[in-house]
């Protein structure tokens, strides 16, 4: 049941962050990669991080990842939004001739 439970919330994450960077709030995607620093924080203050490679890389790659899905959802919103443009253009040229 435990696997199941982080599937849903990494599952929820992904989505919530694609969302956010879809309708381009930085604030409400910046949520998560703000939480996510202060619970390192948390964790490295409270000695459960020590200092070697792994505790070291694995937050950046974990924020970097999260700014990554955010820019996705938004290129995934410019694309959508250029599509629809060139479907115009060419319905208006179509028209003119």
């Amino acid at each position: 049941m435990s696997n199941v439970i982080e599937i849903v919330s990494i599952i929820v994450v992904i989505g919530f962050q694609t969302f956010c960077g879809y309708i381009k709030n930085k604030y409400l995607g910046s949520i998560l990669p703000i939480i996510f620093i202060l619970f390192i924080g948390y964790f490295l203050f409270e000695g459960s991080l020590a200092f070697n490679f792994r505790d070291i890389i694995m937050p950046f790659i974990g924020t970097f990842t999260l700014l990554m899905i955010y820019q996705g959802g938004k290129e995934a919103k410019e694309n959508k939004i250029k599509k629809e443009l060139d479907k115009m253009k060419a319905k208006d040229i179509s028209e003119k001739d």
